[in-house]
């Protein structure tokens, strides 16, 4: 009861960014078995886009933005890996208009090679830190599709 109440204190704006976040975590399960990384990718830029005329006056910032899909991520019934909360932190800011970078990196563990996914806005990591620290990025993924 109070992760309910917890819900219904927040802002309205962000409460339907959190409801938005969480479904586009789940869709983005079957979604990334589906279809190619590239296709998906490009299908995110393009429903991201910022539409015109509407206002972004009571949006969250773009560190908000990332804090609520943290949150969306602890409650949805599929493991929200760091790629499906990358993905979905990327689509939010483009609906308002805001570029960012999407890097995959990789590390290697003695003998297994892990892999990390982190968002990076203006060079600066906006999610996905600390644990993009030691991972080698490989070919960034720009969202350059966004409308200003």
């Amino acid at each position: 009861m109070e992760r309910l109440h917890k819900f219904f204190r927040l802002p309205p704006g962000e409460r339907i960014v959190l409801v938005q976040a969480w479904a586009l975590l789940l869709l983005m399960e079957p979604a990334l078995r589906v279809l190619p990384f590239q296709q998906l990718r490009a299908l995110c830029n393009h429903a991201g886009r910022k539409r015109p005329g509407t206002s972004s006056a009571s949006v969250p910032s773009a560190s908000r933005l990332a804090w609520l899909v943290e949150v969306a991520g602890r409650f949805t019934p599929v493991t929200a890996t760091c790629l499906k909360k990358a993905l979905v932190l990327s689509w939010l800011l483009g609906r308002q208009g805001i570029a960012s970078t999407l890097q995959i990196g990789v590390a290697r563990h003695g003998d297994a090679l892990t892999a990390h996914a982190w968002l990076e806005q203006q060079g600066q990591v906006l999610f996905g830190l600390p644990e993009c620290e030691g991972y080698r990025p490989l070919v960034p993924i720009r969202n350059a599709r966004v409308n200003q």
